[in-house]
């Protein structure tokens, strides 16, 4: 792909220098116009309990629907950047990766839990194929920071992610909206909300989000980059005297190209002639730059997933009390194929699949009162999840020759093709390639019980103090299965040609990838473990005066220990260890120091947080292991931090709002012992993890009438400071080769231009992602790497997108 081919077409560029001059008109005119000086005073359930944002002692972030409109969020990796301290890794819809203040699992095997905690209106999602879905008639998005054990059905170590969708409303209400833009955007969405009677309602919602991609894959000529899926929801809603029940059902299918891996080694004669096993200057002066060069991958790899969600909620009030049970069933299967090589290079051709399918039901029942000193919730949860998974590397023969050279072996296959045909067996020598495919299977059973309450005492006038208490019970079951490989056609020919040269398919190894495992699992392996906790809360807040809270907490959070999928227990062993490969439960205590400030006189708010906490036995991925190609396994690592949160917005006039939001934080590991790519020991203790020390966004918002309606402008930035590196990342996420740097700070910006009717019931508006097409390489991975072939994965471009929204 030439670099002219990433940048958008000129007509739409014209059309947005138009949409901004008038913006900038129409700010001239804005002091004549009248508005309502009030702030808005958004109402969450971050406590379980509806209260203005302002009240809640705990550090947080809300994204309204409004705000989401104003980014074009399809989910929640849309908001990283624009939420500091959130980290959110779309790269894969399938494999999403969520952080709170630098604390993020890489993992993608079903046998651990994310520290971060993902719920639906109020249902855990879990870490993989149902974690990241498409925003579907959003009403906001609540980011808690810190443990949250005592406030929902699941627990939460580091944080919680709470969306918030809208429910069947009592009138009758249709909207739909439109969005076309470069690179063959088309999405869709449409709501229909009906009144069925007095006392119910129905409300269906439909998504549909197309695009080709954003680069073309040179080798297969196909555009990648891009997203296909649809998704829909049918709630309804009925109210039985003072009770209210809730029936939704909700179903995507999700079908894309695999996420494009850029080379950035060029040439046959690497890493052959120059790969050492550390990426040295030498070396890396070879790298190009994979924002010039054209996209090689032998494979476009798939993306699909298949979900479906049906939830029953009821609120009933009991005298002064009020049971809220929810019961919720959750299915997925995803597969995701990925080229791992970054090229289309047959000497080296790696890709791999993940298939997973998960069931799941969960079942949570919440009372909660109220009186004049107290405010009370307690619950009991309930969690069962059954889920498989395959994990596959797909490689050829000549792709195993040259690992074998590079590790000081011979060419095997190559040296038997040849000598078969010099036997005279037909269409064989020494250039042959057989595919060859390696399996690893596991199945999960999570059963989860927990038992929870959180007192809100009314000790005085303007003070309150917190304190919660969750107990938590789980259990996980998991099996391993390493069948032989797969090379039907290899094996053919041996068995064919092989006997008369003393040889059959049964002479090769069973698997060369997977070997490790492979003689502990070549028949299923099991593994049971149970984990019991108290993770307590404790928050102290005080209101200063009645616009200024301030509060203290401290709370420990809790996950349950888990299971690497790539790595079975061995009954046989000495080495107890071995026998059990269970990790242990990942705990962390958070100290926070904070205030709210709400100003009405000033248009005004403020809030900011201190805070400090130490996380053990954080569960994390890295490649490693014995195999010929390396293999992801769980590593666990003691990690500190300390920080700074702060965000606020303030109205200037009536028409024009300004909001940022700034995270300064230091987090190093307290305990960390790895590997680099030679194989030598690491001891990382005391550097640091790799979160950037300074992330923040700013914005503002405009609106002016104009042309009998209402114009509306909103541009937002954000900023994230370069990688922390240490001695392991610094190597690849540090790198600073001639053609290019990893680990830099990022910048973003986005631009949103509008105008809606009078009454609010349509609307046209522009809107720029990425507005000055910055770019960046921001990882270098894949399994090749440890041969001097890593692949990178680098930003999106500009894109640029016309709405039209309509409601009745």
């Amino acid at each position: 792909m030439k670099p002219s081919a990433m940048k958008p077409p000129p007509r739409p560029m014209r059309i947005l220098a138009r949409s901004i001059a008038l913006a900038f008109a129409g700010t001239m005119i804005q002091h004549a116009a009248q508005a309502d000086d009030e702030m808005q005073k958004v109402i969450v359930t971050a406590q379980s309990r509806a209260q203005s944002a302002q009240e809640v002692p705990i550090s947080m972030e809300v994204v309204t629907a409004r705000e989401i409109q104003n980014l074009g969020a399809r989910n929640l990796g849309d908001l990283t950047g624009y939420l500091p301290g959130l980290q959110v890794d779309a790269t894969q819809a399938t494999q999403p990766i969520f952080g709170i203040r630098g604390v993020q699992a890489g993992d993608f095997g079903i046998g651990t839990d994310t520290p971060v905690g993902i719920y639906v209106d109020g249902v855990y999602t879990g870490k993989t194929g149902g974690a990241l879905m498409n925003f579907i008639d959003i009403q906001r998005v609540e980011v808690l920071k810190g443990p949250q054990g005592t406030l929902f059905g699941r627990n939460s170590a580091a944080g919680a992610i709470s969306v918030v969708t809208n429910e069947p409303e009592a009138d009758f209400d249709a909207s739909g909206h439109i969005k076309v833009g470069d690179y063959g955007r088309a999405n869709l969405d449409a709501m229909l909300n009906v009144p069925l009677g007095a006392t119910t309602a129905a409300r269906l919602v439909f998504v549909r989000d197309t695009s080709d991609g954003w680069v073309r894959n040179a080798t297969t000529s196909t555009r990648t980059g891009g997203d296909n899926s649809w998704a829909t929801r049918l709630s309804v809603k009925q109210k039985a005297g003072d009770a209210t029940l809730l029936l939704s059902w909700e179903h995507e299918q999700l079908r894309q190209h695999g996420w494009p891996a850029f080379g950035v080694v060029k040439g046959s004669a690497l890493p052959m002639a120059g790969y050492t096993g550390v990426y040295d200057a030498a070396y890396v002066a070879n790298f190009s730059d994979p924002r010039k060069a054209p996209l090689e991958n032998d494979t476009d790899g798939r993306e699909t997933r298949n979900f479906d969600g049906v939830t029953l909620r009821a609120e009933v009030p009991l005298g002064g009390v009020t049971l809220r049970s929810t019961t919720a069933y959750r299915t997925f299967s995803s597969l995701n194929l990925t080229d791992n090589d970054g090229t289309a290079r047959t000497d080296f051709m790696l890709a791999t699949q993940d298939q997973k399918k998960a069931y799941n039901w969960q079942q949570e029942f919440k009372l909660s009162g109220a009186t004049d000193k107290l405010d009370w919730v307690a619950g009991v949860s309930f969690y069962d999840n059954r889920e498989r998974q395959r994990s596959s590397a797909i490689v050829n023969t000549q792709t195993l020759d040259s690992i074998s050279l590079m590790q000081g072996g011979t060419p095997d296959f190559a040296t038997l093709f040849t000598g078969l045909g010099m036997a005279g067996v037909p269409g064989v020598d020494g250039s042959s390639i057989f595919n060859w495919e390696e399996n690893n299977e596991a199945k999960l059973h999570t059963r989860a019980f927990s038992l929870y309450g959180d007192l809100i005492w009314r000790l005085a006038p303007g003070t309150r103090l917190t304190t919660g208490l969750r107990w938590s019970r789980d259990r996980k079951e998991m099996q391993w299965y390493v069948p032989g490989r797969q090379s039907a056609a290899l094996d053919t020919l041996l068995n064919t040609y092989g006997p008369a040269a003393g040889i059959d398919a049964s002479a090769l190894p069973a698997n060369v990838i997977f070997a490790a495992a492979g003689p502990l699992a070549a028949t299923p392996v099991n593994a049971t473990h149970n984990w019991t906790d108290w993770s307590p809360r404790l928050v102290l807040d005080h209101k200063l005066t009645e616009d200024l809270l301030l509060f203290a907490s401290l709370s420990r959070g809790y996950q349950a220990g888990g299971f690497n999928v790539f790595t079975p227990p061995n009954p046989t062993s000495s080495n107890p260890r071995e026998r059990d490969p269970s990790f242990n439960p990942e705990k962390m205590t958070n100290l926070e120091l904070g205030f709210k400030l709400y100003a009405p006189s000033l248009r005004a708010t403020l809030n900011g947080s201190l805070f400090a906490y130490r996380f053990k036995n954080l569960q994390d991925v890295k490649l490693g292991g014995s195999s010929a190609i390396p293999t992801y396994n769980i590593i666990n690592s003691d990690q500190e931090a300390k920080g700074l949160d702060l965000d606020g917005r303030i109205r200037i006039t009536p028409r024009v709002t300004l909001f940022a939001g700034v995270e300064l934080i230091d987090q190093t590991y307290q305990r960390f012992e790895t590997t680099d790519t030679s194989g030598a020991t690491l001891n990382l203790s005391g550097q640091p993890v790799g979160t950037p020390a300074f992330s923040g966004m700013a914005g503002v918002n405009a609106n002016w009438e104009a042309l009998n309606g209402r114009m509306s402008a909103t541009f937002q930035g954000s900023y994230h400071g370069k990688n922390r590196c240490n001695d392991d990342t610094r190597a690849l996420q540090c790198l600073n080769a001639p053609a290019f740097r990893t680990g830099t700070a990022v910048s973003k910006a986005d631009l949103r231009v509008g105008w809606d009717t009078a009454d609010g019931k349509f609307g046209i508006g522009l809107l720029v992602n990425n507005l000055f097409d910055k770019r960046y390489v921001y990882n270098l991975d894949g399994q090749t790497k440890a041969f001097g072939l890593p692949y990178a994965s680098i930003t999106a471009p500009r894109t640029i997108a016309l709405e039209l929204r309509g409601s009745l």
